[in-house]
């Protein structure tokens, strides 16, 4: 695996949310600690390296609860960790990398916040993987209500598509092309806005597995459809309770 380079977003690539992704359990941390300006807490925008040398944006988000997630656009790769934020640091010695292909890899994660700028490297399996991100924010509080509604993603060159529903509840439905049907729930995360807890159920497939990580709502710079995204939507970056699996999304909001 190449090493990523730590680099800045590029101009205009400022994601407007409050919100990865990149998801897991455990750790540690408090549900109703209170958000900084230094503090690691929250959703970012920059960029990282692929595993093949190149460039891509993502999203990083990282809960008080010990969760950090980081969601790869291009390559769908999606690094899972659980640990410890204290004040303006997040750190974890157990991180999974989830390839969008090839094997999942192990290892450890750090991040450091300073201001609206977030630092960081993840070792997976003897490789550095550098990222470098700005926080997106949003003056307003995201609720279940903010992110009810449908998203469909596709992938595969178009060949795969999944589609679900978020209800006001929280309470996730939906298919996808390979028959699979989901299930889940979303959950909001007390000191995070636009970041939630997130459940999904995969039945009736080839992967009946049950997955938990994180969602992140906003507006983020990815493009979808040949064009960047200019309009709502969410991240889900979850893992199988095995550790062998990942489910990732990014869809726009319909």
């Amino acid at each position: 695996m190449a090493n990523l380079s730590c680099v800045k977003p590029p101009f205009g690539a400022i994601a407007i949310v409050s919100v990865l992704l990149l998801a897991a359990c455990g750790g540690t941390g408090s549900n109703d600690s209170v958000v900084q300006t230094d503090s690691v807490i929250g959703v970012w925008f920059g960029q990282a390296t692929t595993v093949d040398g190149g460039q891509e944006n993502v999203v990083i988000a990282v809960s008080p609860e010990g969760k950090a997630a980081m969601f790869s656009e291009a390559s769908r790769d999606t690094l899972i960790a659980h640990g410890s934020t204290s004040e303006n640091t997040f750190t974890s010695d157990d991180a999974m990398l989830y390839p969008g292909a090839n094997m999942t890899r192990h290892g450890s994660m750090q991040a450091t916040a300073i201001g609206d700028s977030l630092d960081g490297s993840a070792t997976v399996s003897g490789s550095i993987l550098d990222f470098s991100a700005t926080k997106v924010s949003s003056t307003d509080d995201v609720s279940l209500t903010d992110i009810a509604g449908n998203y469909t993603s596709s992938w595969a060159n178009d060949s795969h598509t999944r589609s679900f529903a978020i209800d006001i509840d929280g309470i996730i439905s939906g298919s996808d092309t390979n028959g699979c049907l989901y299930s889940g729930a979303v959950e909001p995360i007390n000191g995070a806005s636009a970041l939630f807890n997130v459940t999904v159920k995969a039945n009736v497939c080839f992967e009946d597995f049950e997955y938990e990580g994180l969602l992140a709502f906003g507006v983020f710079p990815f493009e979808y459809q040949n064009a960047i995204n200019e309009r709502k939507g969410i991240v889900i970056a979850t893992e199988a309770f095995s550790r062998a699996y990942a489910f990732r999304q990014f869809s726009p909001q319909n």
